[in-house]
């Protein structure tokens, strides 16, 4: 093994400097330096490793009989030369998500540690790979690569709606007047269509939001990056001192120091986040009582005001001495999942919890963090955190209730909560809202079932269908938009003007930046691609539509899909384009093939379509020399 320090470093301009979208990264970042928060952990190349996914336990990629804790106690023996001159000592470094499946860590064969305080970077080489090393002893620290902003526009759609939300509330306070719980955690998960790269979203994270417990977890092979500001400590262990912080509790700062003042007062004199914080506070008593020696458990702290980037919350501070030879197995047995994330009694909130939420938390309020031999450890509850699966970002928010919880106001919260990442992505709607259009014909909604799956990704009442039916019933003949913002569905008419003449389109005279957003119909001006600019001017030469193009490939239409024909078959790009509610239909019918149609290919074509539900399937004139003049073009650049 090689150490070495390096003085003038920064471990922010090293992270940036070497990533790479492809390698397996674990960096936990100290972004609001603190005190008791002041160290920062890089580690790539992994060597040894312990997961569970989907039920199955592997150490070091061999399926195990263990249990994930199990094994991580049998990684903790593998035999390595102690960081014995480190201030601190990570080795395992990876997280566990809130059911335990998802859950990873790895020993990395290159390790740094940045002391804050001291502006000193550590850096551990284990010799365990064939990986090339980021840094050495001497040769000059690399500039940081320059990271691309976040795009804009995104989109983010909801679990449970406002009025469902707080529903789930009721329902979890009537289960506390039952005696199930006395307070438990409730969680809202949104997804957020953007086409950002994780590492834009991080950086403008932690520059937006710095929190004590930042992080960067990027794991390739698994197609997930997780990205986290959390506020909030779950466990640490040091030389057997443990100490945990729970929070509960949450107001937004003030816009002037005099309101700033007044939310922390309000906060301070608020007794419901007051009791809901000592119920956690003695859950957690007890769950850390099990693990610690007699006479060593102390409360050094009870509902401390501290203060982040965007909010106030109250903290209780919980020391104690823990056990000679505590094992890993032991403490997840004891601790995990938090307290402050489940809620009192824990079995019985975890059971409420799970019968109230409408899809596995995943990352969220799970622990991220490190360990060693000596089970030294720090964990942070994964609060504060995106899940990335190479297409959509997921965002778990939540709040504690309590019977004296005002359901509103518990919705209310969670927005605020979920304020810093709508910032980061530009996201002005919550949730944004989604449309559908179709045509009306004696009464009835053409193609109901599909206008129905698509509304229903936002819509979540299970009377859907008889809803629009109903609409449809008191709308004329013509074409029917219907928007929905998560609660409320919004309905307009116009006639169905006929079609004079033959339908014109010719090939877009630049390429669309391929996008995620493509898959929705997304309401609103925010919305309106930025092609629509290029069809006025279309329409001005006398076409009547654009057939846009990304990477060399067709897509769509403005306002449909595209269709080409060659013998019986109809081919139909099958990426980067909206899925048509009456293209569905049509390939029932119809022999569609699902495919990349390259620009050059079009020549090859017997006839060309424009499908939508308004229209069905309307013929359309190609200007195929259009399409030659755009690449006579492109082949001279």
């Amino acid at each position: 093994m090689k150490k070495f320090k390096r003085d003038k470093a920064t471990i922010w301009d090293i992270f940036l400097a070497h990533y790479q979208p492809d390698e397996e990264i674990v960096f936990l970042y100290t972004s609001q330096p603190e005190a008791s928060e002041h160290f920062s952990i890089l580690a790539h190349a992994p060597f040894a490793t312990v997961t569970q996914r989907d039920g199955v336990v592997r150490l070091n990629q061999e399926k195990t009989s263990l249990s994930f804790p199990e094994a991580v106690d049998a990684l903790r023996t593998t035999q390595l030369t102690e960081l014995s001159d480190w201030p601190i000592q990570p080795e395992i470094l990876g997280f566990v998500s809130y059911e335990g499946d998802l859950a990873r860590f790895s020993l990395y064969d290159e390790l740094m540690l940045f002391d804050h305080a001291t502006q000193t970077l550590y850096v551990a080489q284990f010799e365990q790979t064939d990986q090339p090393y980021w840094l050495s002893p001497t040769v000059p620290l690399p500039q940081p690569q320059k990271v691309p902003a976040v795009r804009q526009p995104a989109a983010i759609l909801m679990d449970q709606t406002r009025q469902e939300y707080m529903a789930s509330v009721e329902k979890m306070r009537a289960h506390m007047a039952a005696g199930d719980l006395y307070v438990g955690n409730l969680t809202q998960q949104f997804d957020i269509l953007s086409d950002a790269e994780p590492i834009s979203v991080f950086q403008a994270l932690v520059r937006q939001n710095p929190a004590p417990f930042a992080s960067f977890l990027q794991y390739p092979d698994w197609t997930m990056t997780q990205i986290s500001s959390s506020v909030e400590r779950f466990v640490a262990i040091h030389d057997r001192e443990l100490i945990t912080k729970p929070i509960k509790g949450t107001i937004a700062r003030g816009q002037t120091p005099e309101a700033d003042a007044q939310n922390q007062a309000k906060l301070a004199q608020n007794t419901k986040d007051h009791a809901e914080l000592l119920m956690v506070t003695d859950l957690l008593r007890n769950d850390v009582a099990r693990i610690s020696e007699p006479g060593h458990l102390v409360v050094e702290k009870f509902a401390a005001i501290e203060t982040f980037a965007h909010v106030h919350q109250l903290v209780t501070t919980i020391k104690s001495r823990v056990k000679a030879d505590l094992t890993f197995a032991e403490f997840m047995t004891a601790m995990f999942p938090g307290g402050s994330i489940t809620g009192t009694p824990k079995k019985s909130a975890q059971a409420v919890i799970a019968s109230l939420e409408k899809r596995p938390r995943g990352i969220y309020t799970g622990m991220q963090g490190w360990l060693n031999r000596q089970l030294d450890l720090d964990m942070n509850i994964a609060i504060r955190t995106l899940a990335f699966d190479g297409q959509t970002y997921r965002l778990g928010v939540g709040g504690g209730v309590t019977y004296e919880s005002d359901a509103a106001a518990e919705f209310d919260e969670i927005v605020v909560k979920a304020q810093p990442f709508l910032t980061v992505f530009g996201i002005e709607d919550l949730p944004t809202p989604i449309f559908t259009t179709g045509q009306v014909k004696d009464g009835q909604l053409m193609a109901l079932s599909a206008h129905v799956a698509r509304l229903a990704r936002q819509y979540h009442q299970p009377d859907l269908a008889t809803q629009l039916a109903a609409i449809a019933a008191q709308s004329p003949n013509g074409v029917l938009r219907v928007s929905i913002d998560g609660e409320t569905l919004s309905a307009t008419t116009r006639p169905l003007l006929p079609l004079v003449g033959s339908y014109r389109v010719k090939l877009a005279d630049a390429a669309i930046a391929p996008s995620v957003l493509t898959q929705y119909k997304l309401s609103g001006p925010t919305f309106q691609k930025a092609f629509h600019p290029e069809v006025a001017r279309a329409k001005a030469q006398g076409y009547q539509d654009v057939l846009f193009h990304t990477d060399g490939f067709v897509t769509e239409l403005s306002i449909g899909n595209f269709l080409a024909k060659r013998g019986d078959t109809y081919v139909t790009p099958s990426a980067q384009a909206l899925p048509g509610t009456y293209l569905a239909q049509f390939a029932k019918t119809h022999q569609v093939l699902y495919a990349e149609i390259p620009i050059p290919e079009l020549v090859n074509f017997d006839a060309f379509y424009m499908t939508n539900a308004v229209r069905g399937l309307v013929p359309i004139a190609l200007d195929l020399d259009e399409s030659q003049r755009f690449f006579d073009a492109d082949a001279q650049k």
